[in-house]
């Protein structure tokens, strides 16, 4: 791996091209993807309980710091959550403002780099899913988790999650690290897009992959070819409890796979933790 490919530079600008590519189509599948409501609705569902159980008082104000193309923050919208989302990515956080407005939600949107949050005792929740492992260091991480921390209220609480890496069942992340190629295809009514992933690098003392992605989307605009790097670090469980506890997060939970009442013997391909802001 070249010594300048870890540059927080180099590994935003890819992340930004990738995202850039997938957003609209992305959306239009979820649109008509049935598969796509029901685990979105599973995820609300996690988060209300999550709410319940861990804040110590009613969450009213949300705020999502990569949103993507809002669909957990229009989600609870919908549930009469008053949302702000935002993203990196401008053309994600386009993508969620035409979604907010043709599902008759009112969220506020905006463009913005986690770690670099305005926000003080404003929230009653925070969301960072599906961003803790591409942000390109250790800074970027701790940065990220101070500001939520700082943008929540006393009693509020932070759920993120991450790809567990010691999982080796069926899954991109896992096929990705451990067998070095992935395909997946997904399609509904009027579109087909099918991912193709091979590991091009992968540190396995740090703990960094960079995987060269070709997305093949056949669409009713046509058939496009994006050709993508993305990079993921490998955290653990003992890795993101160090970090919360780092950044003052005291009690802190974890939840295989999004589900409220864990199996006996877990085998998760993700790891959710909520902690709370004392």
């Amino acid at each position: 791996m070249g010594q300048n490919e870890n540059t927080r530079e180099t590994v935003l600008k890819a992340s930004r091209a990738y995202y850039t590519h997938l957003a609209y189509y992305e959306d239009l599948l979820a649109q008509r993807q049935r598969r796509a409501a029901e685990t979105t609705k599973r995820q609300l569902d996690f988060l209300e309980s999550a709410f319940r159980a861990y804040a110590t008082h009613q969450v009213r104000e949300v705020l999502d710091v990569a949103c993507g193309n809002g669909r957990h923050v229009i989600g609870l919208a919908h549930r009469h959550y008053q949302c702000t989302g935002q993203d990196y990515t401008p053309e994600r956080v386009q993508i969620a403002k035409v979604r907010a407005k043709r599902e008759g939600v009112s969220v506020k949107l905006l463009q913005g780099d986690a770690t670099r949050l305005e926000h003080q005792n404003e929230f009653d929740a925070v969301l960072a899913l599906y961003i803790l492992f591409l942000l390109p260091d250790d800074d970027d991480v701790v940065k990220t988790l101070r500001q939520i921390y700082r943008a929540l209220r006393s009693g509020g609480v932070l759920v993120c999650n991450i790809y567990n890496p010691l999982y080796e069942g069926k899954g991109w992340f896992s096929d990705v690290i451990h067998k070095g190629f992935h395909v997946e295809e997904s399609h509904a009514r009027g579109i087909r897009i099918t991912t193709i992933c091979r590991l091009q690098d992968f540190e396995p003392i740090r703990g960094v992959a960079w995987d060269q992605e070709t997305s093949i989307i056949e669409a009713p605009d046509g058939t496009h070819v994006f050709r993508d790097r993305e990079r993921s670090r490998l955290f653990t469980y003992w890795d993101i409890l160090h970090y919360l506890q780092a950044t003052g997060f005291k009690e802190i939970h974890c939840y295989p796979d999004w589900k409220i009442k864990p199996p006996k013997k877990p085998k998760a391909e993700e790891l959710v933790f909520v902690s709370r802001k004392d």
